[in-house]
C-alpha cells in the first residue's frame, strides 16, 4: 500500500507545475474591521498603489476579516474602507515592504452628517514571523557601497557572517532570488554566491527591495537551509521617469600602504561603470515598463607578488616577494622557449588584469484588470575578467606551497580569463477570482554559462620544486582547456489563497527543473611535477605525472546532469485575535532525478571496505522529505508597543550540484583521469617516460599506462552519491520580540537554534584501517608505509569518496539585540550585536570530489573529522550605521551615512606540515602537550649541515609561542580543535555623502546627486586601522606550525616551520596584510534624476 501512494505521489507530483525557487516576489495586506467590537460583515476594502494607480480591492467576510495577496511593495498606499451608515476611513502613507503581511485593523465608527470620513496617518507594522531583514531603495541609496551589490546590503543582517554566510552556515546553502527566478550559484564552483563571476548579475540601480529571511515559518519558502535572499526589481509608474548614472574609481582612488609598507600596483586600481534608467506609463493606471542599461570595466594589478631579485634571498610576506629567483624564472623561459617554441608569458612586469561587464534588464507590469495582474522581466549580464593560477591544486594531490607566495612563483600563461553569461527571463500572474479566493502564478527561466580561455598556445602544466618545495609554474592553467559549465533552471509555481472566517488558507505545488552540463578535464595537456629545474631541463622522469583524456583519441564529452524538485504544501494562517495569528503548515518537498546513468564494470568489480562495491549507475532513491512549520506573531498590547513572534520548523535545501555531477565525471566511462606518483610507487613510469609538451603523443607511446576504453581500468579517483542521500535538512526555531521604548526608540531581540537533521559529508571508502598508535600522543593513529589505501588499483592516490549525510549532526545558535531610532530632523540609526555558536562536520572545502575531503582536517581519519567549529562561525558581531540628511535653500539636500562592523575575519586550524600520520594528507591537528619537555625537536640544518635553527631554541620558541596564545595554552594536554582558533579582530567604518542639487522646470523636478563613497575610512587616519591580519604560517584556513621530522610509525620528533629563529618569529606573527583589500577606498558617483 505505502509503495503504491508513494508511486501515486510521484506522478501527481511530475504532472503539477510550479516551482522551488520562486519565492516570495509581493507584499499582502490584511486586518479585521469592526465597529463597537463587533465584526462588520461585507465592508469594501480598496487599495490604491498612488505612484502607478493600481488597484486592489475585496470586502471583509463573516469575521469582519478581509485578505489582500499579490500587491506591489513600496507605495505610498491608500486605503479606503466603506460600509453604509458608517463613516470612511481612509489610509494613506502605507509602505509595503517584499514579503510583508501589512496588518490593518479598524474600527469604523457611525456616520454623521458633519463628518463622512477620516483620514489617518497608517501605523507601521512589526508583523513579522520569523528572523527578515528588509532593505528599501532608500537605504541601497544612502548606505556606501562600491562593488554596488546585492552582498553589500545583506550584511544588515544581524545573522550576517563573512563569505555570505548567515547563522553560522555555509554560504552555498543560502537560496537568492529576484523576481522569483533562481539567481544562484547552483554548481558551485567559486566562492560568489550570485552568479556572473565577478560582476554583478544584476544592476542595483533595477533592485527596488531586498530581503533576508532566516527563518520564515511561511511554506512558500523554500530550497536553503541558510537564508532566503529575495529581492524585487523596479517597475513603472503613472509618471515618465529616468536616470543616467556614472561611478568611477580611478587610479589613486585607494590606500597605497598598510603599516609603512607600500601596497604593490595599488595605483594600478580602477574601476569606471555607466548606466541609464527609464520607467513610466504605456497606457496610464494601465501598462508600464522600466528599462535599465549599465556597462562596468574594471582594471587590477592581478599579480602582486614579484620575484626576488636576489639569487639568494629569501621570500617576504610583507613586500610580497617570493623566494623564486628572476634569473631562474628567466632560464626557464629560455629554455622552453629555444626547445619547445613555447612562450611561457610574463614573470616580471606583468600587465595589469582586465574585467568588463554589461547589463540589461527590461520590466512589463500590466494590471489587465482590477482582478489580474501580470509582470514580465527581462535580465541579462555578460562579463569577462583574468584570473590567477589555481594556487595549489594539480591532478590529485596538491602542491605543498601557493604558486604565487613565499616559496613559489608562476608565469603569466599560467593565468587565465573567465567568461560569464547569466540570462533570466519571468513571468507572474495574481489573480483574484472572488473577495475569497486568490491565486499566484508564476514561472521563470535562468541560462547560466561559465567558460574558461587560456592564455598562451596549447602546453602541460607544469610545477617544479627546489628543496621540497613548490618553486615555479609555467603551462596552460591545469583546469582550464574544455572547461565550461551550463547551467538552465526552469520553474513553475501556483499558490491558491482563499479566506475563511479567521483563516486564510494557502495551497501550493511546486516543481524546479534544473538542468547541468559540466565539462571539466584536470590537466588535459598533461601534467608534470619535478624536483628540480636541472630535472626538468634534462627531460628526467618525472616525480608526478597526470592527465584527464577521452577515450580512443577523442575529446572527453561533458558530464550531464537533470534534476527536478517537487513539492506540495498548505497553510494556514489563523487569527485567532485581532493581535495574535498563528501560522501553521507542511510542506513535502521530493527529490527527482532525470537523467540516467551508465556503469562501469571496472568500477563495480572492485571492493572496498568492508566489501563495498560501488555501483556508479544509480543516483539515490526518491524521498519525500517532510517540512512542518508552525510560526506566530503576537501584539501584545494591542497597540504594536510590544511585538513576539517566533516559531519552530523544518527547512529543506540544496547543494553545490558539483558534487552530484562528480558521479558520471569520475565514473572513468567518458574520460579518465590517472596520476602516476614515482616518489609513492617507484618504477610506475619507465625510465625513457620524459617531458613531453604533446599529450596525444605521450598517450600513444605508453598505452599501457593509458587504457583507450573505459573497461581496461578504473579511474584513480571514483565519485559516488550514497544511495541512501538525502538533500539537507535543518530544524529550526526561534524567538523575538520588538519593544517600543520612550522617545521613539525601538528595541529588538531575538535567539535562534538550529540543528542538523540531513547534513553534508564526504567520506573516503578507499581508507585502509591504519596501522598503528602513537605512544607519543593519545589515541593518535597512523598509516605507515604509505599504507593508507584498502584497495590500491593503480599507480596514483586511489580515493573513493562517497557523497554522505555523514553521522554527526552539527548545530547552531545565536542571540542578537538591535537597538534603532528616527529623528524628525532627519537623523536615523541603529546599532547591533550578536553573538553565534556554530559547529559542523565539514566545510566540505573543495568542489572535485578528493578536495572536499582531504581539505578538511581532523585529528585522525578525515572520514571522521568530529563535530568542531563551523568555518562560518562568526562569535561576535557588531554593527552599526547612521544616516543625516539636511534639506535647505529649498533646493539642496546633504546626507551623511556611516557603517560600521567589527568582527573577527574568520577562524582557523594549527595543523602539522606534512603528513605526520602517513594517510596521504596535510590535514592533521596539531598536539598540544602538558610540558615544553614531553616534545622532542630535532635541529634543522642547511645544504651544508650546518644547524641553522637548533632543537633547544625551537623547544624554548615553541613553548613560548603556545603561552602567548590564549587558545593553544588552553588546549594544553589535548589536541586543538579544528577552526579552534579566531582570527584578529577588525573595525571597519564606511562613509557615504551625497549633495542633491534640485531644479523644477516646467513643473517637473530635474535633480543631480554627487556622491562619494568610501570604504574602511578610519585607514585614511590611520594605515594599521581596518586592517586585515595574515599569519606567515598560514595555508588557506590552517596555520601550520610544526613539522615532524621522524618517519610516519617511528617515535615521533618535530621541526617548527621555519628554517631559523628569525624566520619564525616573523613568520608566526600576526601582521597586516599589505592589499588592497585592507587598505581605504572610495568612488565618485554622479546620477541625473528627471
Amino acid at each position: 500500500m505505502l509503495k503504491r501512494m508513494r508511486s501515486f505521489l510521484v506522478v501527481v507530483m511530475l504532472l503539477i507545475t510550479a516551482t522551488m525557487s520562486a519565492q516570495v516576489t509581493t507584499a499582502s495586506m490584511s486586518g479585521k474591521v469592526t465597529a463597537q467590537d463587533e465584526p462588520i460583515i461585507g465592508a469594501t476594502i480598496v487599495a490604491i498603489h498612488e505612484p502607478s494607480g493600481t488597484r486592489y480591492g475585496t470586502v471583509t467576510n463573516v469575521s469582519g476579516q478581509f485578505n489582500l495577496q499579490g500587491m506591489r511593495t513600496g507605495g505610498p498606499y491608500k486605503v479606503e474602507i466603506t460600509y453604509v451608515g458608517y463613516q470612511s476611513a481612509i489610509y494613506k502613507g502605507i509602505q509595503l515592504s517584499l514579503g510583508e503581511n501589512y496588518v490593518l485593523n479598524v474600527s469604523l465608527k457611525e456616520s454623521s452628517e458633519l463628518l463622512d470620513e477620516v483620514v489617518v496617518t497608517a501605523p507601521k507594522t512589526i508583523e513579522k514571523i520569523g528572523t527578515v531583514t528588509n532593505v528599501s531603495e532608500r537605504q541601497m541609496n544612502t548606505l556606501p557601497t562600491i562593488n554596488r551589490s546585492i552582498t553589500d546590503f545583506t550584511k544588515l543582517s544581524p545573522y550576517a557572517g563573512g563569505s555570505s554566510s548567515f547563522a553560522g552556515r555555509d554560504g552555498r546553502y543560502n537560496n537568492i532570488t529576484i523576481d522569483g527566478a533562481s539567481f544562484n550559484n547552483s554548481f558551485g564552483l567559486s566562492s560568489n554566491n550570485l552568479p556572473g563571476g565577478d560582476s554583478q548579475p544584476i544592476s542595483l540601480d533595477a533592485i527596488d527591495e531586498i530581503t533576508v529571511n532566516v527563518s520564515p515559518y511561511d511554506v512558500k519558502y523554500s530550497n536553503f537551509t541558510g537564508a532566503s535572499i529575495n529581492a524585487v526589481t523596479k517597475s513603472g509608474t503613472n509618471s515618465f521617469s529616468g536616470t543616467a548614472y556614472t561611478y568611477h574609481k580611478p587610479r589613486g582612488f585607494a590606500g597605497s600602504s598598510i603599516d609603512g609598507e607600500d601596497i604593490l600596483k595599488a595605483k594600478e586600481y580602477n574601476s569606471h561603470s555607466y548606466g541609464v534608467t527609464f520607467g513610466g506609463p504605456i497606457i496610464k493606471n494601465k501598462l508600464f515598463f522600466f528599462l535599465n542599461a549599465e556597462i562596468e570595466n574594471k582594471e587590477t594589478p592581478g599579480v602582486t607578488w614579484l620575484p626576488n631579485q636576489d639569487q639568494n634571498g629569501t621570500g617576504d610576506s610583507g613586500k610580497r616577494i617570493s623566494r623564486t629567483w628572476v634569473g631562474d624564472m628567466r632560464t626557464i623561459s629560455d629554455f622552453v622557449k629555444t626547445k619547445y617554441d613555447y612562450d611561457p608569458g610574463q614573470y616580471e612586469n606583468f600587465n595589469n588584469f582586465q574585467s568588463g561587464n554589461w547589463k540589461l534588464m527590461a520590466r512589463i507590469d500590466w494590471n489587465i484588470h482590477q482582478n489580474h495582474k501580470l509582470t514580465v522581466r527581462f535580465n541579462s549580464v555578460s562579463s569577462e575578467d583574468d584570473r590567477e593560477v589555481s594556487a595549489k591544486s594539480t591532478i590529485i594531490t596538491s602542491t605543498n606551497s601557493n604558486r604565487y607566495g613565499l616559496d613559489a612563483f608562476s608565469f603569466g600563461n599560467s593565468n587565465y580569463k573567465m567568461k560569464n553569461v547569466v540570462t533570466s527571463i519571468t513571468g507572474e500572474l495574481n489573480s483574484r477570482f472572488s473577495n475569497n479566493v486568490q491565486n499566484k502564478l508564476l514561472a521563470t527561466y535562468t541560462h547560466i554559462s561559465d567558460t574558461r580561455e587560456q592564455k598562451g598556445s596549447d602546453f602541460p602544466f607544469v610545477d617544479i620544486y627546489k628543496d621540497g618545495k613548490q618553486y615555479i609554474t609555467l603551462g596552460t592553467e591545469v583546469f582550464t582547456p574544455n572547461n565550461q559549465v551550463i547551467n538552465n533552471v526552469f520553474s513553475l509555481v501556483d499558490n491558491v489563497s482563499i479566506s475563511l472566517g479567521k483563516h486564510e488558507l494557502l495551497a501550493g505545488v511546486s516543481f524546479e527543473r534544473q538542468y547541468f552540463k559540466n565539462s571539466y578535464l584536470r590537466g588535459p595537456y598533461g601534467y608534470y611535477r619535478y624536483d628540480s629545474m636541472d630535472d626538468f631541463m634534462q627531460g628526467k622522469v618525472p616525480t608526478i605525472y597526470g592527465i584527464t583524456y577521452g577515450y580512443n583519441g577523442n575529446d572527453a564529452p561533458g558530464s550531464e546532469l537533470t534534476f527536478g524538485m517537487a513539492g506540495v504544501y498548505a497553510q494556514d494562517v489563523w487569527s485567532l485575535t485581532p493581535n495574535f495569528r498563528l501560522t501553521y503548515g507542511l510542506r513535502l518537498d521530493m527529490p527527482i532525478y532525470m537523467n540516467s546513468l551508465d556503469s562501469n564494470k571496472s568500477i563495480e568489480e572492485l571492493a572496498f571496505v568492508n566489501n563495498t562495491h560501488v555501483d556508479i549507475s544509480k543516483w539515490p532513491k526518491t524521498q519525500v522529505l517532510f517540512s512542518p512549520r508552525v510560526g506566530f506573531n503576537w501584539d501584545v498590547k494591542g497597540d504594536r508597543s510590544v511585538i513576539v513572534s517566533g516559531g519552530t520548523g523544518i527547512f529543506t535545501g540544496l547543494l553545490p550540484f558539483v558534487w552530484f555531477t562528480n558521479q558520471p565525471s569520475n565514473s572513468g566511462l567518458y574520460q579518465n583521469m590517472v596520476e602516476y606518483n614515482t616518489q609513492k610507487n617507484p618504477g610506475s613510469l619507465p625510465a625513457d617516460f620524459g617531458f613531453n609538451p604533446n599529450y596525444r603523443e605521450t598517450l600513444q607511446k605508453y598505452p599501457s599506462l593509458f587504457p583507450s576504453t573505459p573497461s581496461e581500468q578504473a579511474p584513480d579517483v571514483i565519485a559516488y552519491v550514497d544511495p541512501k542521500f538525502k538533500m539537507p535538512q535543518v530544524w529550526r526555531s526561534n524567538l523575538n520580540v520588538d519593544i517600543q521604548l520612550p522617545y521613539d526608540f525601538m528595541l529588538s531581540v531575538g535567539a535562534m537554534y538550529t540543528r542538523d537533521i540531513y547534513n553534508v559529508a564526504q567520506i573516503n571508502m578507499n581508507e585502509a584501517e591504519p596501522t598503528g598508535v602513537y605512544n607519543e600522543q593519545p589515541d593518535r593513529i597512523y598509516w605507515a608505509s604509505k599504507k593508507y589505501e584498502y584497495n590500491d588499483y593503480t599507480n596514483g592516490k586511489n580515493v573513493v569518496v562517497k557523497l554522505s549525510n555523514g553521522e554527526d549532526k552539527g548545530y547552531q545558535y545565536s542571540f542578537n539585540a538591535i537597538l534603532t531610532k528616527k529623528y524628525d530632523f532627519g537623523f536615523t540609526g541603529s546599532i547591533g550585536y550578536t553573538y553565534t555558536m556554530a559547529k559542523d562536520l565539514t566545510a566540505n572545502p573543495g568542489s572535485a570530489p578528493n578536495s572536499a575531503w582531504q581539505n578538511n582536517v581532523a585529528v585522525n581519519s578525515l572520514n571522521d573529522p568530529g563535530v568542531s567549529y563551523s568555518l562560518f562561525s562568526t562569535p561576535h558581531r557588531i554593527i552599526a550605521n547612521a544616516s543625516y540628511e539636511i534639506n535647505y535653500a529649498k533646493c539642496l539636500k546633504t546626507t551623511f551615512s556611516l557603517f560600521y562592523s567589527g568582527y573577527h575575519t574568520g577562524r582557523y586550524s594549527y595543523t602539522y606540515y606534512n603528513d605526520m600520520n602517513g594517510d596521504g594528507n596535510y590535514s592533521d591537528l596539531i598536539y598540544v602537550p602538558n610540558s615544553q619537555d614531553e616534545m622532542t625537536f630535532v635541529d634543522i640544518t642547511d645544504k651544508s649541515g650546518a644547524i641553522t635553527y637548533s632543537a633547544v631554541d625551537q623547544a624554548k620558541d615553541f613553548w613560548d609561542f603556545v603561552n602567548n596564545d590564549s587558545y593553544l595554552k588552553d588546549r594544553k594536554g589535548k589536541y586543538v580543535e579544528r577552526n579552534g582558533s579566531l582570527t584578529p579582530w577588525i573595525n571597519r567604518f564606511d562613509f557615504k555623502i551625497a549633495q542633491d542639487f534640485y531644479a523644477t522646470l516646467g513643473g517637473r523636478k530635474y535633480g543631480i546627486q554627487v556622491s562619494l563613497d568610501m570604504l574602511n575610512v578610519g585607514n585614511m587616519i590611520n594605515s594599521k586601522w581596518g586592517a586585515y591580519q595574515s599569519c606567515g604560517l598560514k595555508s588557506y584556513d590552517n596555520v601550520q606550525l610544526l613539522k615532524t621530522a621522524s618517519k610516519v610509525g617511528e617515535p615521533l620528533t618535530y621541526q617548527i616551520n621555519a628554517n631559523s629563529r628569525e624566520a619564525f618569529k616573523e613568520r608566526s606573527s600576526w601582521q597586516y596584510t599589505n592589499t588592497i583589500g585592507s587598505a581605504w577606498s572610495m568612488q565618485l558617483g554622479v546620477k541625473v534624476t528627471f
